[in-house]
């Protein structure tokens, strides 16, 4: 995805993207990819989330080995494509190919974070904030 702003310009504010935005832009570049697959929506949204959670993974600082085990624990084991998801070479490549979503998403939850906590908001409250806002945290 080639967005016509930068994550610094997000970052200070310059221009105003949300995480909504982010993974309404996500979705479509995933359909975009997968489009020639045939796909029911189910499965489509289950890929969606599978980057979403990669990319917030990565842009909170986290490794690809660390989110291979996190989502291996979670994948159900007859899951006919779980070696591929949470093969380390494959999430490399996904890591390398998507790096300008990866510090997109990094950009916006700097500024979630910034922002909770200029409203005055503890650490942990700006923390559990965040969570909200974006879905989910990263705890393991």
């Amino acid at each position: 995805m080639d967005w016509k702003f930068s994550p610094l310009q997000v970052l200070t504010g310059e221009v105003q993207y949300s995480i909504v935005d982010y993974r309404k832009d996500l979705k479509e570049e995933v359909l975009t990819t997968l489009a020639n697959f045939n796909m029911d929506e189910y499965s489509t949204n289950f890929y969606v989330d599978y980057i979403y959670t990669l990319f917030y993974w990565l842009a909170t600082n986290q490794t690809v080995l660390t989110y291979s085990r996190f989502i291996a624990e979670r994948l159900p084991d007859d899951l006919e494509l779980k070696k591929t998801l949470t093969s380390t070479e494959f999430l490399y490549s996904l890591e390398l190919d998507n790096v300008n979503f990866v510090d997109m998403m990094r950009a916006i939850l700097t500024t979630l974070t910034l922002g909770f906590l200029k409203d005055g908001l503890s650490i942990e409250d700006a923390r559990n904030a965040l969570k909200n806002t974006v879905g989910f945290s990263r705890e393991v």
